[in-house]
């Protein structure tokens, strides 16, 4: 299940967003495994019906929205060379679902919030990913590539689980800290959040808990709970 916050009242685009976005949105989520999507622009009063607007028509009515991911209380993030899987595949069923406009790049809106919509007008078909500028040359590369998987069914089924990871060596990527859960799933209990980058063995990934690690902190090779593999990387 994935649910939905925003856009805050304060914004200017802060009208919701349309019936068919949210159906795109929240299939691509289900898809790629997204708890939260937090919207932190959505629709605004299309040209003539009012003042409260900016920017491109693509928002007008709630056709498009600037949104965060969320999974395991982090948002996910990019940088222009890369990006964490979850949203890679959360492009990809995106476009698979109807959008035809994306966006994003650390210089366009940050490293956390990307774009996702139709076209400029409800008869713009047209498939366009674009970055920096809002210009189509600078969008990032995984973006052109993510988005091209799902405008043409070329990708595989998306899978919500990252790759399992093989027993080794470890260490924390996300930003604000990785809970560790006393079993696999967000259902148990957490009392201690580890920094990131400190470093763990990961001693089972096993083909039960594909989305889930189990971890020994103190080098002895016995479990000390479980985290989401999708924030740990080799070291």
């Amino acid at each position: 299940m994935t649910t939905f916050s925003g856009p805050p009242s304060s914004a200017i685009r802060n009208k919701p967003i349309s019936p068919e976005l949210h159906d795109v949105l929240n299939t691509a989520g289900i898809s790629a495994g997204i708890e939260h999507i937090e919207i932190t622009s959505g629709g605004q009063d299309a040209l003539g019906e009012g003042h409260r607007r900016t920017g491109s028509t693509r928002h007008d009515r709630g056709r498009a929205a600037d949104l965060k991911l969320v999974v395991e209380g982090h948002t996910l993030a990019f940088s222009d060379h890369a990006a964490h899987p979850q949203l890679l595949a959360f492009v990809t069923a995106a476009a698979a679902a109807g959008a035809s406009g994306i966006g994003a790049g650390v210089t366009y809106m940050g490293p956390e919030t990307i774009h996702v919509g139709f076209g400029v007008s409800v008869n713009d078909h047209n498939k366009l990913t674009w970055g920096a500028q809002g210009r189509a040359a600078n969008a990032p590369a995984w973006l052109r590539s993510a988005a091209a998987a799902g405008w043409n069914g070329s990708a595989p089924a998306v899978e919500a689980s990252p790759e399992q990871l093989a027993a080794g060596r470890y260490v924390v990527i996300a930003r604000s800290g990785l809970k560790l859960r006393g079993g696999p799933g967000t259902h148990f209990d957490s009392s201690v959040t580890l920094p990131c980058n400190q470093q763990l063995n990961v001693i089972d990934t096993g083909t039960r808990f594909r989305d889930w690690a189990c971890v020994d902190l103190q080098n002895d090779g016995k479990s000390d709970g479980y985290v989401f593999a999708s924030f740990l990387a080799p070291v």
